[in-house]
């Protein structure tokens, strides 16, 4: 299943690989996003437990297709993905097209240069609706991308890739199709919300909730930066930072960061790893907190980063730091 895949911010390598779907910290050194704004308003409402699969309503693909079938393959943070089959009227019908698809909900996206370094794509933008929508094409591996303007730097962004059986396919009239609908359904007005159990993390805002933490790991004042609506970075000077990062996961988590410790934070189990050079230290944190709302099998996953300049190894504050961050979530309750 989709894991958080937290990069490495080492001062010659900044973070340039992404899960599809994982808010990413922000790597030392790496400039922040220029739409990043505060998560706790939005057109979405609550942005946190608005039902990201609907931006991809059943209607949208009528045209591209006699008979098509559209199923939601996982459900995760801000993301839904799908794999959308399009046929012809023959009997049996005959497949004539597949296509891998992903809906987001993101922040710090108000610029053609945000979608640069987030997606890797170089987009243009277009008027749709009355809204700003971009509009890009990557590689195979990323295809369209078409990325919906909400105030604040916040988007709604829908990519299109061809299915391992119609890889010379063009993704791109899928993409705009997901555009159509997705514009529809907000313009509708009527957004569904699914909200998370109680005991769940999910609908949390980060940034406000563990900025004392993260203030007293790096022994100064900080700046946050939502990392999306699930992911929070503060940073103090240039490569100090600490992350926070909520996932869902199988447990070990399949996204292993270098060669994990097993330990305990209260009930809780934990995992912890270094890895950083004699210049940056980097140490990760995963902790179990509690069952998913998205899978059976799955759990909620703690990820907390901390990244010091100028010492080899943090890995002890770094547990100190996941048990401060548990212990703020669990006094919600």
């Amino acid at each position: 299943m989709i894991a958080a895949l937290v990069c490495v911010a080492l001062a010659t390598a900044g973070c340039a690989t992404r899960v599809a779907g994982v808010a990413q910290p922000l790597g030392a050194g790496q400039d922040q996003p220029s739409g990043g704004a505060a998560t706790t308003t939005s057109e979405l409402g609550d942005p946190r437990t608005v039902d990201v699969c609907q931006f991809a309503p059943q209607d949208a693909f009528k045209a591209m297709a006699p008979k098509f079938k559209l199923d939601t393959s996982l459900t995760d943070y801000g993301s839904c993905y799908y794999s959308l089959v399009l046929a012809d009227t023959a009997t049996p019908p005959k497949v004539t097209g597949g296509y891998l698809l992903s809906v987001e909900t993101e922040t710090g996206l108000a610029t053609p240069e945000d979608y640069l370094k987030r997606f890797q794509v170089s987009v243009t933008a277009k008027q749709q609706d009355g809204r700003t929508v971009y509009v890009g094409k990557g590689q195979k591996d990323v295809g369209c991308l078409r990325g919906i303007t909400l105030s604040g730097g916040q988007a709604i962004v829908l990519e299109a890739k061809n299915s391992s059986s119609f890889p010379d396919a063009d993704p791109c009239p899928t993409a705009d199709a997901m555009a159509t609908g997705a514009l529809a359904v907000l313009k509708s007005g009527s957004l569904k919300h699914n909200p998370f159990p109680a005991d769940s993390v999910g609908d949390v805002d980060l940034c406000p909730t563990l900025a004392s933490v993260a203030s007293k790991a790096l022994g100064a004042s900080v700046t946050p930066s939502p990392a999306g609506f699930y992911g929070c970075n503060w940073i103090s000077g240039a490569h100090n930072f600490v992350s926070v990062l909520l996932s869902s996961d199988e447990w070990p988590p399949q996204i292993k960061l270098g060669t994990p410790e097993p330990f305990q934070i209260g009930s809780r189990q934990a995992m912890a790893t270094t890895v950083g050079n004699d210049k940056l230290a980097s140490s990760y944190v995963q902790v179990q907190y509690t069952k998913s709302p998205f899978g059976k099998d799955e759990f909620e996953i703690v990820t907390v980063n901390l990244t010091i300049a100028g010492k080899s190894d943090v890995l002890p504050q770094a547990k100190q730091v996941a048990d401060d961050v548990v212990k703020a979530l669990d006094s919600r309750h």
